[in-house]
C-alpha cells in the first residue's frame, strides 16, 4: 500500500455540537473491525458494508493472516473478564495489535476502545495507531 492511502482524519462537529473525530475510508478499501458487541458491528457495517468483522481475537489474527487490509479498527477488552486485569494478555484487543506488529501491519489503525490504558497498551505495538474511543468519532 502507498503512504498516500492513510485514514483520513479531521475534527469535526457532529449534530450534538460535541466535538469528534472524522475517519474518512476509501472506497474499496478493505477493513477489519475487530469488536465483541454486536451492537457496535451494526454500527460499523452501517458505515462499511463490506468490512470483514471479528469478534475474537483468534478471528481476527485469522483474517489478518489471510487478507491484506487497508484499516482497521480495533478494540481492546473482546471479553468481559478483560475489565478486571490489565495483565491479562491472550484474546485481547493487544494480542492483536502484536500479531500485527509481528506481521509489519501498514495499513491505518483506529483502535476503538473505551479502556485508555488497554488503548494506550496496545500503541506500544502500533504507534502509528489513532486513539478514538467508540463514540468519538464517525466514519464517512
Amino acid at each position: 500500500m502507498a503512504m498516500s492511502q492513510q485514514v483520513s482524519l479531521m475534527s469535526d462537529e457532529i449534530r450534538d455540537g460535541t466535538s469528534s473525530m472524522r475517519f474518512s475510508i476509501s472506497a474499496g478499501w478493505n477493513v477489519l473491525v475487530l469488536d465483541d458487541d454486536l451492537d457496535r458491528h451494526a454500527w460499523f457495517k452501517q458505515r462499511m458494508p463490506d468490512a470483514k468483522f471479528a469478534e475474537t481475537a483468534e478471528q481476527a489474527m485469522r483474517l489478518l493472516a489471510r487478507y491484506k487490509f487497508n484499516a482497521a479498527f480495533l478494540d481492546h477488552d473482546l471479553h468481559w473478564t478483560h475489565l478486571s486485569s490489565i495483565k491479562i494478555f491472550k484474546g485481547t484487543g493487544r494480542e492483536v495489535a502484536k500479531f500485527m506488529q509481528d506481521m509489519n501491519f501498514k495499513g491505518s489503525v483506529v483502535i476503538h476502545s473505551k479502556n485508555p490504558i488497554g488503548a494506550d497498551l496496545m500503541c506500544e505495538f502500533l504507534p502509528h495507531a489513532h486513539i478514538a474511543p467508540f463514540g468519538t468519532f464517525e466514519i464517512s
